[in-house]
Parts: C-alpha cells; structure tokens; sequence
C-alpha cells in the first residue's frame, strides 16, 4: 500500500511538473500573464493562483496556456468544477473542425403497406436516409453545430406513398456544465409527396446533451410551424415536442449497450377529411407520447444484434368516433442483426424484422402488418 501510494505521489507530481512546464516554455505572454506566472513558479501548490492565471488567459485568447492552467488545478484539486468547466470548455475551443456523414440504403418489404384496417396491400419500397453533421468554431471561439439530413422512399406499386424529405439545422454550443453542453437552433424542411410538394417547416430547438462515466445522454425542447400544400388534408399550425435520450452500456456484460428515447408531442395543425365509417377526421390535430427502447449486444468484431420496441399512445383532438375521440395505440417490436468490418470501407450490412400493430377506435385505421428490412450503412 506505502509503495503504491509512493508512486501515486511521484505521477502526481511529475503532471504538475509537466503542466508548469507548458507554461513557462512558452516564448512570450502578456505581462500579467508573467507576473501570475512567477508567483506559481514560488508556490506551485497554490490552486487560486493557477486558476486566475487559467482565466486570465482564456480572456486574452491564450487558450494552450489556459488549458495547461486548468489542468493544473485540477492535478491539485481534483473536485474544482470552475477548473473542470474551464478546461473542457477550452478544450472543446482546441478542437479541430470536423464533417461526418452517414448513409443508409436499403429495401424493405410490407405486409400491410397502406397501414390499412380494411384491406392489406403487401409491396416492396426502396429506401434511403443521409445525415451530415459539421462542427467547427465560427465567429470567434465558440463553436457551431450544422446538420442536414434527408429521408427518402419510393413504393413503385403506390406512388401516393412515394415521400422524401430534407431538413437543416444549425446553432451554437454552450457549455454549461463538464462535459453538458447546450445548443440553441434553428431549422427548417421542405418535404414532397408523390411527386408534389407536400409541406414547407420552420423550427426552433434546444438541445442539451453530456456524457458522464461511460453513460450518454440528451433533452430536446422543440417547437415549430408546418404549411402543408392545398392538396393536404392537413392545412397549417404549431407543434411542440419533448424528447430525450440515454445510451447506458455495459448493462449485462461489457459488450451490451441499452439505448431509451421517450417523447411527448403535440401538434395543433389544421385541416380534415372525411371518412365514411366515422365522419370527420383531422389528422394534425393531436396529442401523443411513447417511447423507443433498444438493446444492443455486440457479440465480436463483425457482429451486433439488437432487439427493441417502439410504442406510442395518439389522441386526436377533434376527431369523433361514435361519442368518443378518436385513439390509437401503436407498437412496434423488432429484431436485428448488423454485420460490419466486412468491407474495406466503415460499412455495414443491416437486416431486420419489425412486427406493426395498431389499436385504434377507429376501424379503418385498426391493423397488424410485418416488415422485412435489408440496408447497407456507409460512414465517411
């Protein structure tokens, strides 16, 4: 025990030494800068001055100097938080700009394409979903988050189904706590349906998302306008939405991971149709809440499988059926299998099988359906 304690002290003290020595090489500061600087190099043990220093620089830009004095302050005091946020903020300014970009394509089978509770329809759809995220700092020290992404799906036997998608969003990241970082923005969408317009979005968002001990996990407040085309059964209005997500690994072994995004979600859009079995309908106008659990396993390098459900709970506020409203009860469990590291790129192939199952008051809309699902998922 003496001994390790021996060699703790001794790492401990060749960190400080190595942190006073990244600020004392460098070939010039500004005098204040100095003068902290002296008195750290006659009391090194002092966390007050290594911290005013730390801020000192990081006001004055001098982020490489600021970032040696967080660090140590915090080889001193390991439980300073003004030291942990100063350093993760300033290491987050020091990160270099980076672009990722997904990919997924795929063919999907349905056994009840039409979602219909009348009469199933089985059909073959293609289908595609991109998203491309850009982080860099932008006006200064602070960093700027962008995503665009699109969703696409062509049914050839029904063109009415044939959707896509393309959305972009952007905002600033504010870092309000270690590692919890907050990020206003805004974004807007345009989507098309069998070929026409569809409908124009413009949204507001804030999101808020950290990582501690191995566990991620984010919060999205989320409210925007839709203008559906005058071909819509929708019309316009507001939406809002809560969602939030956690990613916990190691729940049964080192290689599993279970993943929880719940949401509630209300949308007050206007506009309705008709139907013969239950009168009036208004399908933007509703309330609903559900969640979207998924167990992954990661069984080697090559192999990971996963299992999980989607259920939902929809209110339609103005749509009658006999002496209630409508409701509906959505679930979805599904299986699947991901099979990676087997091409010369970051690649992987993904095949699934998703059993639907809707629960609705209304008859029309009351069905079951299977679905079959083969992608390949590009990373660059």
């Amino acid at each position: 025990m003496a001994k390790n304690n021996k060699f703790a002290g001794f790492c401990r003290t060749l960190m400080l030494a190595a942190s006073v020595i990244a600020i004392t090489a460098t070939a010039a500061y500004p005098q204040d800068l100095g003068d902290l600087n002296d008195q750290i190099l006659a009391n090194p043990q002092d966390s007050s001055l290594s911290l005013r220093y730390a801020q000192a620089a990081e006001e004055m830009g001098q982020l490489r100097l600021a970032l040696a004095g967080y660090e140590r302050v915090m080889i001193n005091e390991p439980d300073n938080i003004e030291a942990r946020r100063g350093y993760e903020r300033v290491r987050r300014m020091l990160e270099p700009p980076f672009t990722t970009f997904r990919l997924e394509v795929g063919a999907r089978w349905d056994s009840n394409v039409l979602n219909s509770g009348i009469a199933d329809e089985e059909a073959y759809s293609i289908f595609s979903e991109a998203t491309l995220i850009d982080e860099r700092p932008f006006g200064g020290a602070r960093r700027w988050r962008s995503i665009v992404n699109f969703e696409g799906e062509v049914t050839p036997e029904f063109d009415q189904l044939n959707y896509a998608f393309l959305g972009a969003q952007t905002g600033p990241l504010f870092y309000v706590a270690p590692h919890v970082a907050a990020i206003p923005s805004i974004g807007v969408g345009v989507a098309t349906l069998d070929g026409s317009h569809y409908f124009n979005d413009i949204n507001a968002s804030l999101t808020i998302e950290g990582k501690q001990s191995g566990v991620s996990y984010w919060s999205r407040l989320r409210g925007g306008w839709r203008d559906y085309s005058d071909e819509s059964t929708a019309d316009n209005g507001v939406y809002a939405e809560a969602m939030g997500g956690v990613s916990v690994p190691r729940i049964l072994s080192e290689s599993d991971t279970l993943t929880v995004v719940p949401w509630v979600r209300w949308s007050d859009i206007e506009g309705s149709t008709f139907n013969f079995l239950t009168g009036e309908v208004t399908p933007g106008e509703f309330f609903e809440y559900g969640v979207d659990a998924a167990y992954h396993y990661q069984a080697n390098d090559h192999i990971r499988l996963s299992g999980g459900a989607v259920a939902r709970e929809r209110e339609y506020s103005q749509t009658m059926v006999g002496p209630s409203e409508r409701r509906d009860t959505y679930v979805a469990p599904e299986v699947a299998m991901t099979v990676g590291n087997i091409m010369p790129c970051e690649c992987a192939v993904r095949m699934s099988y998703q059993y639907r199952f809707n629960d609705s008051n209304d008859p029309a809309a009351d069905f079951d359906a299977q679905r079959v699902s083969l992608s390949l998922i590009a990373r660059f």
